[in-house]
């Protein structure tokens, strides 16, 4: 070999060994970037997923208890009236019309529907005639009861001496004769030794053999002297629990289900029956989780009563997560089940995408090893230097990225690190955007958490006032009706009804805290609603020496919204905004329609001239009993309240100060398709 091709292999070996090191140098960066991207993206999003699944928990069991203690409060109401009636029977002389006669198997009652409730007495006895007749007073309570909330289909009292009593009317005569209805379970069930409590009591799910529906029960005792003298009781279908369940999705392909213990007490339609190893040409409802042929299944839902609540994995009858929680009252628990699928495919794909930009750039480099044996040896020295410096900048960039500074971004230059760059970038601006989703998404959450805890302290005071008031009204209203009253009694009896119901309107505004409920929407014209309750409000903006102005948008659509709550927001605003104004001012109340960008909604604007609130006083304005108005001017419930209405409707609510003087509260609604 003569001296120039030893010169030249020399050169090739002096220049290739260094690009050969930097190469290996730069492999071995893109391997650590690859492993942390995709590690550090798939557990930031499926942390941000299970995180969703456990506040979406929270959010629909606080939703279903909260109608199960509606329930367990009407009950209470009945329950009430029913030992007030069976106490002193005389003293409630109300008669609801009904006719009764003795059918030829010896039983007693009503037994056609004369629109009144229906008396069943098994076995006629002169003795219960009276008794019978006076039982009348049940419908009193009870048909208002069952007009009144939906879910309730039936609503009856069972005296120990064998009388049943129920409203609506129902055909009792396919009923034994022969049984004595004290050992029903409905009558037992709270009784002293099965209730030692003497509360109220709900029922595991059952068939009713009237209906021949699943129903669940609500029950309570009835106590005269310390004596158990009657069960009052309400029913309720899974038909009614059903449309609650499946209201609840976190994804196309999730699932729910209402459990006591390991019996479904009502499910969503899709419930994957054959997967866990049920019995799918059975209704899910009665099924029993804890006998699914797959082991795993028994034994993960076999414990979850057990359980504080969270999301577990499930890998048997499919891979799924399953997150739980408690719905108090009645000690029962909610359920979800979510693909797995649903869960880590967004984590993948963004996974997949790292991984296929650092495929790509490893083949670069391989090129560029090539292209560098071929001549290129200083350009190739200089762009792996160049390289490796640059994926040493990525990997600081990813590892920041890591530890939580989605702030921070990458130089974009030219080239695939520059790709890679702008790849995780984007990334990054995504991941914020999804934190400070999640950081709202939890700040509403943290606000409706603390609407609820004051609601439900609301409702508490509410219902130990409602109560005597109840038995107040009922007493006055049964003595206006006697005949003999002098006429100025009966002035005397309207005065103290009068009284009754101006409590009652105090009360029921600390009671829309406690309610979270569907709100009945209809198609209405906002305009119009601003209308009406602007022409309302002006007699007294006038008599302030303000002035009420509107600018509302024409080609505004019409929304599916409720009408009296929306009313009341508008009602809760005007009045702020007067009152910030004192005698003078202006007041304006202004409608936009959607703008065409992003999803369609409609923009309701109350504005006012006054001095504004404080800056530090704004991120306290929706929260219970924060008021800025002097002691005894106002309650600080308006605007919580008027935030649920809104947030009821899928909407949002925000306030914000102009300059330099006034502050205007903003209603967002979104514009859904018509019923």
């Amino acid at each position: 070999m003569g001296l120039p091709a030893k010169l030249l292999l020399g050169f090739l070996v002096l220049s290739l060994a260094p690009i050969a090191v930097m190469t290996g140098l730069s492999l071995k960066h893109l391997v650590t970037i690859q492993a942390t991207a995709v590690d550090e993206t798939r557990a930031l999003l499926i942390s941000a997923q299970i995180n969703r699944m456990t506040e979406r928990l929270a959010q629909e069991s606080t939703r279903l208890a909260s109608v199960f203690r509606r329930l367990r409060d009407e009950i209470h109401v009945v329950r009430r009236f029913a030992e007030a009636f069976r106490a002193d029977p005389e003293a409630f002389p109300y008669r609801n019309g009904s006719r009764y006669r003795i059918a030829p198997d010896g039983s007693y009652g009503n037994a056609s529907d004369d629109g009144n409730s229906v008396l069943f007495v098994p076995r006629y006895r002169p003795a219960l005639v009276r008794l019978a007749r006076a039982t009348e007073v049940f419908d009193v309570v009870a048909r208002p009861l069952v007009e009144r909330e939906e879910r309730i289909v039936l609503a009856w009292i069972i005296l120990k001496e064998g009388l049943t009593r129920a409203y609506p009317w129902r055909d009792f005569g396919d009923m034994p004769r022969e049984k004595d209805y004290t050992t029903w379970p409905f009558y037992y069930l709270a009784d002293p030794s099965h209730n030692p409590a003497g509360g109220e009591v709900f029922t595991d799910l059952y068939l009713d053999p009237l209906s021949g529906e699943w129903m669940i029960s609500c029950l309570a005792p009835v106590y005269v002297g310390g004596e158990h003298v009657a069960t009052v009781g309400v029913d309720v279908t899974v038909d009614n629990l059903l449309r609650d369940i499946a209201a609840i999705r976190l994804s196309p392909d999730s699932s729910s289900a209402l459990l006591s213990g390991n019996r479904i007490l009502a499910a969503s339609e899709n419930f994957p029956l054959a997967a866990l190893g049920l019995d799918p040409s059975r209704p899910a409802h009665g099924q029993d989780l804890g006998e699914a042929e797959e082991p795993e299944v028994a034994a993960l839902f076999t414990s979850l009563p057990g359980a504080d609540g969270g999301v577990r994995f499930l890998k048997g009858g499919g891979r799924w997560f399953v997150g739980s929680a408690t719905v108090a009252p009645p000690g029962w628990r909610i359920a979800i089940l979510v693909p797995e699928d649903d869960v880590v495919g967004p984590a993948y794909e963004s996974a997949g995408r790292i991984l296929s930009e650092t495929d790509r750039i490893r083949s670069n480099f391989i090129h560029i090893l090539v292209f560098a044996t071929l001549g290129v040896l200083g350009l190739t020295w200089i762009v792996a230097v160049h390289q490796s410096r640059g994926l040493r900048t990525l990997l600081r960039g990813i590892r920041r990225f890591g530890e939580g500074d989605l702030k921070h971004r990458l130089p974009e230059g030219p080239g695939d690190a520059g790709r890679l760059a702008r790849a995780l970038n984007s990334m990054a601006e995504g991941l914020q955007q999804k934190k400070r989703e999640l950081e709202r998404v939890y700040a509403e959450v943290e606000q409706e958490r603390k609407l609820s805890a004051v609601g439900r302290l609301a409702a508490g005071v509410a219902h130990e006032v409602n109560n005597p008031l109840a038995t107040i009204a009922t007493y006055a209203q049964l003595l206006r009706r006697r005949a003999d009253l002098s006429p100025e009694a009966k002035e005397d009896l309207d005065v103290v009804l009068g009284e009754v119901r101006r409590i009652q309107d105090k009360v029921g505004g600390l009671l829309d805290l406690a309610r979270i409920e569907t709100p009945c929407r209809v198609p209405a014209d906002l305009n119009r609603l601003v209308r009406d309750v602007v022409g309302l409000a002006r007699h007294e903006a006038e008599a302030r020496g303000c002035l009420l102005r509107t600018d509302l948008d024409p080609a505004l659509p019409t929304l599916n919204v409720d009408r009296s709550g929306m009313k009341q927001v508008l009602w809760n605003l005007i009045g702020n905004a007067l009152d910030s104004q004192g005698t003078a001012g202006s007041v304006w109340v202004r409608t936009r329609g959607p703008n065409g960008q992003g999803p369609p909604r409609v923009v309701l604007e109350v504005e006012d001239d006054g001095p504004g609130i404080p800056e530090h006083l704004l991120p306290k304005v929706f929260e219970p009993f924060f008021t800025t108005k002097d002691v005894g001017q106002g309650t600080g419930l308006g605007l919580p309240v008027s935030f649920r209405i809104v947030k009821s409707h899928g909407g949002r609510m925000e306030v914000e100060n102009r300059r330099p003087r006034g502050c205007v509260f903003r209603v967002v609604i979104p514009v859904e398709a018509k019923p």
